[in-house]
């Protein structure tokens, strides 16, 4: 692949964008997406969507889903079709993006899981890894602060590294 230059870019600037694989308990990779955990907005997206999350869902209890995630009747398939539109809206926006189908394309967000629907299981072990990239950034910032203030904290400014 041919090298692009600089220049021929623009400005390149890391916004901490990470390429995440999600996989399953087996290690098969069943997806893969972008996205900037440590975006301090993601934290109120990721919040929002936790409080709707149960209100996409609440439709889901009138319709009759087989095990593979999908509605046995006509009324039953509207209810499920309309219920993963809203999931996929409320992924996008949480990703501020399309990711809805990296998640979701190789399985239906309302498939069983130990109890929960799978849409659930993801949006907690996205939450989980939000959370430990956001403790380890806050932490590098800490670290790097007292660094650059150890001196003044300890009124030895002139020989300020630790």
């Amino acid at each position: 692949m041919e090298e692009v230059k600089k220049e021929q870019i623009g400005i390149v600037v890391d916004d901490g964008t990470v390429e995440v694989p999600i996989t399953n308990l087996t290690g098969k990779q069943v997806g893969v997406f972008y996205f900037r955990p440590t975006d301090i907005n993601i934290l109120k997206r990721y919040n929002d969507v936790v409080e709707k999350i149960g209100d996409v869902a609440e439709p889901l209890v009138n319709a009759n889903i087989n095990t593979d995630g999908k509605g046995e009747d006509a009324e039953s398939i509207e209810i499920v079709e309309q219920a993963e539109k809203r999931l996929y809206e409320l992924m996008d926006y949480l990703f501020d993006g399309n990711y809805a189908e990296a998640f979701f394309g190789s399985m239906n967000p309302y498939s069983p899981i130990g109890g929960r629907f799978y849409a659930e299981v993801a949006l907690e072990a996205v939450g989980n890894y939000i959370s430990d990239k956001f403790n380890t950034e806050l932490k590098n910032v800490s670290d790097r602060m007292k660094k650059h203030t150890h001196g003044y904290r300890t009124g030895k400014h002139k020989k300020g590294k630790q």
